[in-house]
């Protein structure tokens, strides 16, 4: 029973992703999540020349890595795996890089606790969701199997969070006019601490990429 479950998840977990679907999901993923959510707060006020310097190059590569899945996704059907992990890890680490602008350059933050506490609850909560995964991955019979409606809502609610947090950036510019700078620094956080978090599950696509690529040079030997 165990190792029926366990190759079950792992074909599953091995289906490359549609090539009609990689286009438009490239686009959304890109141009809201990485350039609406992180480039053009990164760039605006206050402008802090070291969170540029630091998050635009890897911003860059992931636009031109974007516009290449783009023309040719058909090609790069298994790369787009990886592209998900690095995006995944990008978007994620570069969110929490924003939430010390917000704290440091917005509320003025002059302790260097919040970066070390900020941090270290990311790292510890990236431990506990890679160990949940890669236990789930090898142990499947330890865990309940999630019905197909199940499955559906946890999805919309990945995709239902994503609105919320992106529709919070939005309130919380729309408020500096009539909002103090502490109240809107303070929401910000807290959007892009969540949206660090919802990452997560794109990060793991890493560990999918790695037995993909590890499946494709098996089978070409």
């Amino acid at each position: 029973m165990f190792m029926s479950d366990s190759r079950a998840l792992f074909e599953k977990n091995m289906k490359l992703y549609p090539v009609n679907s990689i286009r438009s999901n490239v686009i959304i993923l890109v141009l809201l999540l990485l350039d609406l959510f992180l480039t053009i707060p990164l760039i605006g006020n206050p402008y802090i020349a070291v969170y540029v310097y630091v998050l635009m190059p890897p911003i860059v590569l992931i636009n031109i890595w974007a516009l290449v899945l783009v023309i040719m996704p058909r090609k790069l059907q298994l790369n787009y795996v990886l592209f998900r992990g690095v995006f995944g890890l990008v978007c994620s680490i570069g969110f929490m890089i924003m939430t010390q602008k917000f704290a440091y350059g917005m509320l003025g933050l002059d302790t260097p606790w919040y970066f070390i506490s900020s941090f270290a609850a990311y790292g510890i909560a990236l431990y506990c969701y890679i160990k949940y995964h890669l236990a789930k991955f090898k142990n499947p019979s330890n865990y309940k199997k999630e019905p197909k409606v199940k499955k559906k809502h946890k999805r919309e609610a990945v995709v239902t969070m994503t609105t919320f947090t992106g529709a919070g950036y939005l309130i919380a510019n729309l408020s500096l006019g009539f909002a103090t700078q502490q109240f809107v620094a303070t929401v910000l956080m807290c959007v892009y601490s969540m949206l660090a978090f919802v990452l997560f599950h794109f990060i793991m696509e890493l560990h999918r990429y790695y037995w993909l690529h590890k499946l494709k040079n098996q089978t070409t030997d």
